[in-house]
């Protein structure tokens, strides 16, 4: 088989995997919002103490669904909160620190774990920049919204693949002016209860040092990735919703 036919195969199946993931989604929230116009999500952080969040799913159906179904798959037990910036604070990753998407098991009860449908998944980005004209949740303080990919850097300008890049990482914002957000990113809940321990994260959680790479004539440079990772991460031990 040529590449550009298996190009051309895994283009469609990607389409349609969207296409399942788009309906299954809305029958979730329909199923979990049924009498229940906000449903309520709890995170347990370890040595911390509870946080509790909204869902607003006539903002973002489709991203409010996607965390419904991984909370209740257990995606988010034993992921952490991995770091900070100016306005936010970011979570989703593995005890390591690492990037852990996940796959189309957690979200299709026949996708067999590890088979070769079992691949890493995002969903579409529900905000205004991507034509969800109704998403007009503001990023302020304790409103929570979904990481994706910005690929300005390699071509000069956001694309569809970087809107449409999101599927599990949250920030969390924690003050500051994040307008540069508003219809941009998939705003979808908001911290109802526990900003204090958020605060107590974000102000008191000691941050690991830049990481130094040395290049072909020794000399050190640290990486700035823009988001300061902490040197000991604070863990979810249980999502509920």
């Amino acid at each position: 088989m040529s590449k550009k036919i298996q190009i051309i195969l895994w283009a469609i199946i990607a389409a349609v995997v969207c296409i399942l993931i788009g309906g299954y989604i809305y029958i979730t929230v329909d199923r979990i919002t049924s009498g229940n116009t906000h449903p309520e999500v709890t995170f347990e952080i370890q040595d911390y103490g509870k946080v509790k969040m909204e869902l607003y799913p006539e903002y973002a159906p489709n991203t409010v669904s996607n965390f419904i179904r991984l909370i209740e798959k257990g995606y988010y037990n034993n992921k952490v909160v991995y770091g900070k910036d100016d306005i936010c604070l970011y979570v989703g990753r593995n005890s390591e620190g690492e990037i852990d998407n996940p796959k189309t098991s957690l979200i299709f009860d026949n996708v067999e774990e590890n088979s070769e449908y079992d691949y890493e998944y995002t969903i579409p980005g529900e905000f205004i920049a991507n034509g969800y004209e109704q998403n007009t949740l503001k990023h302020e303080k304790g409103v929570i919204s979904l990481i994706r990919n910005d690929y300005t850097q390699y071509v000069g300008t956001l694309t569809k693949e970087s809107y449409n890049s999101g599927n599990a990482q949250l920030g969390i914002m924690m003050g500051g002016d994040a307008s540069n957000l508003n219809g941009s990113y998939a705003s979808f809940a908001k911290v109802t209860e526990g900003m204090d321990v958020l605060e107590n994260i974000y102000n008191n959680r000691e941050v690991a040092p830049a990481e130094v790479t040395t290049n072909e004539n020794g000399e050190e440079t640290a990486q700035e990735t823009g988001i300061d990772a902490f040197a000991n991460y604070p863990v979810i031990t249980s999502a509920t919703v």
